[in-house]
C-alpha cells in the first residue's frame, strides 16, 4: 500500500510540476520573435496530438492560421471539446487579468496552426492614429494593440507611411511581396520596427488574406 501510495504521489507531482511550464516553454509552442513590445509564439500541434499543461499569464492576441477542431482542458477542470476556429481570426485573452494552466489537444485530421502573441506591458504608450487604408478593416482594439484584417487581391498594394507604432504582419493565406521585396507565404510573418513604412504587395493571381498587429 505504502508502495502505491508513493506511485501516486509522484505522479501528481510531476503534473502539478509540468504545470508550471510557462507557455513559451511547452514543446509545441516555439519563440518565433521576441522583442521589447511582443513575444511570437508559432503553435503547431499535429493531428490527434496534444500540448502539456501550461501557463498563460501574459496578455495575448491570438491568431489562428488553420481550420480546425480542437479541445481543452483547465488544470482540475473539465474537458472542452468540439472548438471549430477558421483562418484569420483573431481574439484578445487578457491572461494577466485571469491566467489560465490548461493543455490543448488536434481533434482534427490535419495540423493545428495557431499564433499566441504575447503583448509586453508598457508604461508608455505610441500615441499614433488608427490606419485608415480601405483594405486595413479594424478587428478590435485593447491596451497596448490595434488588431486589422487585410485582404490584398491580385495586384493590389498597401503602402502606409512612417508610423511611431511598430507592427506585426501575418500571412494567413496566399503570398505578398513587403518592404525589401521578400515574399512572405501563407504562415509566415514580419516585423516591422517603429519608424517603419507598412508596405505589402500582392503581384500574384490570387487574393491574399492577412492580419496585422499594431503596437499603440
Amino acid at each position: 500500500m505504502k508502495c502505491l501510495l508513493s506511485v501516486l504521489l509522484f505522479f501528481v507531482c510531476q503534473q502539478f510540476v509540468s504545470a508550471q511550464v510557462p507557455v513559451y516553454e511547452e514543446p509545441r509552442h516555439k519563440v518565433a520573435l521576441q522583442n521589447e513590445y511582443i513575444r511570437l509564439i508559432d503553435v503547431n500541434i499535429p493531428a490527434h496530438d496534444t500540448t502539456q499543461y501550461h501557463r498563460h499569464s501574459t496578455p495575448s492576441a491570438i491568431v489562428f492560421l488553420s481550420k480546425s477542431v480542437t479541445g481543452s482542458q483547465p488544470m482540475g477542470g473539465q474537458m472542452n471539446t468540439g472548438g471549430h476556429v477558421n483562418p484569420g481570426y483573431s481574439v484578445y485573452a487578457d491572461f494577466a487579468e485571469k491566467p489560465v494552466t490548461h493543455r490543448v489537444w488536434n481533434e482534427d485530421s490535419s495540423n493545428y496552426h495557431v499564433m499566441d502573441i504575447e503583448i509586453f506591458p508598457r508604461q508608455s504608450f505610441n500615441s499614433c492614429q488608427p490606419i485608415t487604408t480601405a483594405m486595413c478593416k479594424l478587428a478590435w482594439a485593447e491596451k497596448n494593440v490595434r488588431v486589422y484584417n487585410i485582404h490584398v487581391e491580385s495586384g493590389k498594394k498597401i503602402d502606409i507611411k512612417k508610423s511611431i507604432c511598430p507592427h506585426l504582419l501575418i500571412l494567413i493565406s496566399g503570398a505578398v511581396k513587403t518592404n525589401s521585396e521578400k515574399q512572405i507565404n501563407a504562415g509566415g510573418f514580419l516585423w516591422y520596427p517603429t519608424g517603419s513604412d507598412v508596405k505589402i504587395e500582392n503581384k500574384n493571381s490570387g487574393d491574399a488574406e492577412c492580419v496585422m498587429l499594431e503596437l499603440i
